[in-house]
C-alpha cells in the first residue's frame, strides 16, 4: 500500500514521521513524506521518498518577526503568527500537498497539515488518518485542553475542549473554505475537529502511555500508542571528538533547544557561564537550530552543532530542554531527569506534565536567571526525580509506539472486500 504522510512544522514535527516511513518500508508499504523543502536532505538520507513543500520552518523561526514571537512566549502571538504564515503561503503549499497526495492510496496527517489533508483526501476519495505528537485535542473529562490547563475538574475539561475546537475553527475557516472551494468542495457545515471526529477519523496520539494514560472515556478511533523513535542502529555522524571529551570525565549535563531557536542569546550566555563558574559539571550544548554565539572557553564546555539525542542522552546526567515532544520523548527514554525550559506552544504543557509526574524542573525560559537555573539544574539529582527518571526510562524503551501505530493504520486501511 502507498502511504502518503504529510507533517508540517520543525525538526521535532518531522523526524517521528521519519520513523513512521521506515516502520513502513519494512513491512512492504511504500511511504512518501511531504514536509517543508528544508528537511529534503535530512529525509532523503533515511532512503525515505520525500516531496518538498515550499517553504522554510527554520528560516521563518529565525526571523526578526519569528525571535520576536518566541521571546514573548505566549500561545497567543505564536498562533496569530503561525496563521500569518499560513495564510502567505497556504496557495504554494496546498497546490503542492494536493498534487503528491493524488499518488498515495492513503493519508496520514500531522496536526498542523489536518485542515489541508481533510480537504484534499474528500476531493481524492482517499481515507486517511492523524496522528499528533502530543497536545490532546480530544474531548475528555479526564484533564484539560493542555493550552487551558488553569483547573481540573469534569465539566471544565470538557469546556475547554469545545472552546478550542470552536478558536480552531474560527481562526482557520476563511483559509481552509477558500482551499475547499478551489477544490469544488462545499465550505466546513461544522468546526473541522467535530467533524472530524463525527466520521471517526483514526486520530494516534503518539506520546508515551506511561507518561500519559488513554482517558476511558474517548471513542475507539482515538488512542495513544507511544513515542515514535528511529532505530537505534540509525546513528550518524558523531564526531570522534566528542566520543573523546566524554570518556575524559564524569557525565555532563547536555543543554540543546533542538529545531526552537533561543530566543534570547545573552541569557543564554550568562546561564552557562554561572553554571560553569559555580559548580564542577561538564556541559554539552547543542546549537541545533539556534544562532552560533560565542559560548565561555571552558574544557568542561563542549558544543557540537547538531548529534544524536537516542546516542548522546543516555551518556548524560541530566538535559535542559526546551520541551519539545522529540526531545523529551529522547530524555525520558535515556532515563535521566530533566529541566524543560519552555519558549512557546505545547512546551509548558509537556514541562508542567514532567514536573508533575516528578521527572523533573519546568520553568518557562523567559521567567529564568542564573540562579533559578543553577537550583533547577541541582534539584534534578534529587534521588526521587532520579529514580522516577530511570523507572520511567525502563518503561518507555519496552514500548513500541512505531509498531503499534502502525498495527492500528493497517488494521483501519486493510481493503474491505464484499
Amino acid at each position: 500500500m502507498r502511504y502518503g504522510i504529510v507533517a508540517i512544522g520543525s525538526r521535532g514535527d518531522v523526524q517521528p514521521f521519519v520513523a513512521l516511513a521506515l516502520g513502513l518500508k519494512n513491512r512492504d508499504h511504500e511511504a512518501t513524506l511531504m514536509a517543508h523543502e528544508n528537511f529534503k536532505e535530512f529525509v532523503e538520507g533515511f532512503g525515505i521518498s520525500f516531496v518538498p513543500i515550499r517553504g522554510d520552518v527554520e528560516e521563518m523561526l529565525q526571523s526578526d518577526e519569528g525571535m520576536q514571537v518566541l521571546k514573548k512566549g505566549d500561545l497567543l502571538s505564536f498562533s496569530k503568527y503561525l496563521k500569518k504564515m499560513t495564510k502567505n503561503t497556504a496557495g504554494t503549499i496546498l497546490d503542492d500537498i494536493l498534487e503528491a497526495c493524488e499518488k498515495a492510496d492513503v493519508l496520514v496527517a500531522s496536526l498542523l497539515a489536518l485542515p489541508w489533508v481533510d480537504s484534499v483526501a474528500e476531493k481524492l476519495g482517499k481515507r486517511w488518518a492523524i496522528i499528533q505528537l502530543s497536545l490532546p485535542t480530544v474531548p475528555t473529562k479526564v484533564f484539560p485542553m493542555a493550552a487551558m490547563a488553569i483547573f481540573n475538574f469534569p465539566a471544565f475539561n470538557l469546556f475547554t475542549y469545545r472552546f478550542y475546537e470552536f478558536a480552531y475553527h474560527l481562526s482557520g475557516k476563511k483559509i481552509v473554505n477558500k482551499f475547499r472551494e478551489s477544490l469544488g468542495l462545499s465550505k466546513l457545515k461544522v468546526p473541522l475537529l467535530k467533524q472530524i471526529d463525527l466520521e471517526k477519523i483514526p486520530n494516534l496520539h503518539c506520546i508515551s502511555p506511561s507518561l500519559l494514560a488513554r482517558p476511558d472515556d474517548w471513542a475507539a478511533n482515538n488512542d495513544i500508542t507511544g513515542f515514535l523513535f528511529l532505530p537505534e542502529t540509525v546513528q550518524k555522524n558523531i564526531p570522534d571528538h566528542l566520543i573523546q571529551w566524554l570518556a575524559e570525565g564524569d557525565k555532563p549535563i547536555y543543554i540543546g533547544f533542538g529545531s526552537i531557536p533561543v530566543p534570547d542569546t545573552n541569557l543564554l550566555k550568562a546561564l552557562i557561564r554561572h553554571l560553569l563558574d559555580t559548580t564542577s559539571h561538564r556541559i554539552i550544548f547543542c546549537f541545533g537550530w539556534s544562532p552560533k554565539i560565542s559560548l565561555p572557553e571552558n574544557p568542561r564546555l563542549f558544543t557540537v552543532d547538531t548529534v544524536s539525542h537516542q546516542w548522546l542522552l543516555p551518556q548524560c546526567k541530566s538535559a535542559v530542554i526546551h520541551g519539545g515532544v522529540g526531545t523529551t520523548a529522547a530524555v525520558l527514554k535515556a532515563g535521566i531527569p530533566v529541566v524543560i525550559a519552555s519558549i512557546i506552544a505545547d512546551q509548558p504543557w509537556l514541562g508542567k506534565l514532567i514536573e508533575q509526574k516528578k521527572l523533573g524542573v519546568h520553568i518557562p525560559f523567559r521567567k529564568l536567571n542564573p540562579q533559578k537555573f543553577a537550583a533547577a539544574v541541582e534539584r534534578t539529582q534529587n534521588a526521587t526525580i532520579v529514580n522516577n527518571a530511570q523507572v520511567i526510562g525502563r518503561q518507555v524503551s519496552r514500548e513500541d509506539g512505531v509498531s503499534r501505530t502502525l498495527d492500528i493504520l493497517e488494521k483501519y486501511f486493510t481493503p474491505v472486500y464484499p
